[in-house]
């Protein structure tokens, strides 16, 4: 016999007693309505309990990516944000990826930027292909921003994006920037996953 079944027959119990009793009719009709009234009241709490141990499945938090530079001190951001402008006139389009959003005003250190100029139309088509891009490197608040020299590319290799997650890979290789202060920064690799926006 389950709870529900027990505590039925103990709400049933004075029912039978006053049925013994020789009760009147009136009477056994108000104790028949207050079982039934106090059974449905049960029901509801049991759902409310059964409610009440049944966990909602969260859902995933939203991918923000996350950008990781290897110098003396390895930088790891957990932002990256990846879009390509389509400048149109025939011109290249503008890839750009960031890691903080492409509007912000005065993004936080550490503060990556990488920019380059393609002929490739979306982001996704970068999947398998090797570009070459400018990279700014802002290692802390206040310090020297350091990029790489003009004329000298560094290369970001893309794999294939996450339709699902709209997301896709870069490795960075191995570089030398060069900071505001005129001292290198020597970068030996990096890894991006980059949220897609627009495309």
């Amino acid at each position: 016999m389950n709870v529900g079944q027990k505590t039925l027959a103990l709400l049933l119990i004075p029912f039978g007693v006053m049925l013994a009793q020789g009760c009147s009719k009136e009477k056994l009709t108000q104790i028949a309505n207050s079982v039934q009234q106090q059974g449905e009241q049960f029901v509801i709490e049991s759902k409310k309990m059964t409610d009440s141990l049944v966990e909602t499945p969260e859902e995933p938090p939203a991918e923000t990516g996350k950008i990781t530079i290897g110098t003396d001190k390895p930088l790891e951001i957990d932002q990256a944000v990846a879009i390509m402008h389509d400048v149109g006139d025939g011109r290249q389009n503008s890839l750009q990826i960031t890691s903080y959003p492409p509007d912000s005003q005065h993004p936080s250190a550490p503060a990556v930027f990488l920019h380059a100029t393609t002929d490739v139309q979306t982001i996704a088509l970068l999947g398998g292909q090797s570009i070459q891009c400018n990279l700014f490197i802002e290692p802390k608040s206040g310090a020297a921003i350091a990029r790489n020299e003009i004329g000298r590319p560094v290369t970001v290799t893309f794999g294939s994006m996450n339709m699902e997650q709209q997301t896709i890979t870069a490795s960075i290789e191995p570089c030398v920037l060069i900071g505001s202060d005129n001292q290198p920064m020597n970068i030996s690799g990096g890894q991006i996953l980059a949220v897609v926006q627009g495309n």
